[in-house]
């Protein structure tokens, strides 16, 4: 049996948040197609719908409603799904990142922790992989969302491990002090950090203490 599990986050890990064609930009688009007609940046406006806690299409419609009538939108909601998929497809990712988390499986074991939509595991696979993971932890599949301290506790109750023998790397601080408070060692990076991700990660496999 493995003795340790490395978690890695998704969003600005994997996924491009800063460079090329980002989730940013993709939401702007989205809403764009969708007939919104707004000068702001649709992304920080949408955090109090909770996207990536609704559990079901039926209930994320039901959502969908109330942001379509907040946006004036124009798309029924079977439209603005296939437009989501489409265009969020687009979006870049770091290829190098993800080869790296796959290389780490031989010698420990791995998963994904990460706050994301229903509509987002299917590109998520096609980034990654899915099926190359011991753990994967999904915000809407488990009804909660990082930094929420019950998400943590969820992995903690699910894997053979002991705390201080998980190591998460995320890009915010915030989901990073959550796990740290958790019992977990824990790694505030991004995508374009690989090189501080692969240090961190041979030495926490390797059980050597490191600074952050």
């Amino acid at each position: 049996m493995k003795h340790k599990l490395v978690l890695f986050d998704w969003g600005n890990i994997v996924e491009s948040h800063t460079t090329g064609y980002s989730c940013y930009n993709a939401f702007d688009d989205l809403f764009k197609a969708c007939g919104y007609t707004g000068s702001s940046s649709i992304f920080t406006s949408l955090g109090k719908y909770k996207l990536s806690s609704i559990p079901t299409v039926e209930d994320f419609e039901l959502v969908y409603n109330n942001i379509a009538n907040d946006f004036n939108l124009k798309t029924t909601f079977t439209e603005f799904v296939e437009l989501y998929k489409k265009i969020f497809d687009r979006i870049d990712y770091y290829q190098d990142v993800a080869v790296y988390e796959k290389s780490l499986k031989n010698r420990c074991s791995i998963g994904i922790l990460s706050n994301l939509t229903i509509f987002d595991k299917e590109r998520l696979n096609k980034q990654v992989d899915l099926s190359k993971y011991d753990y994967v932890f999904l915000s809407f599949e488990m009804g909660c969302r990082k930094p929420n301290k019950e998400i943590y506790d969820m992995v903690n109750n699910e894997v053979p491990f002991n705390p201080k023998d998980i190591l998460f790397i995320d890009d915010k601080q915030s989901n990073i002090d959550a796990a740290k408070e958790a019992g977990w060692n824990a790694l505030c990076a991004t995508g374009l950090e690989l090189d501080k991700i692969k240090e961190c990660c041979e030495k926490f496999i390797k059980g050597v203490e490191w600074d952050e």
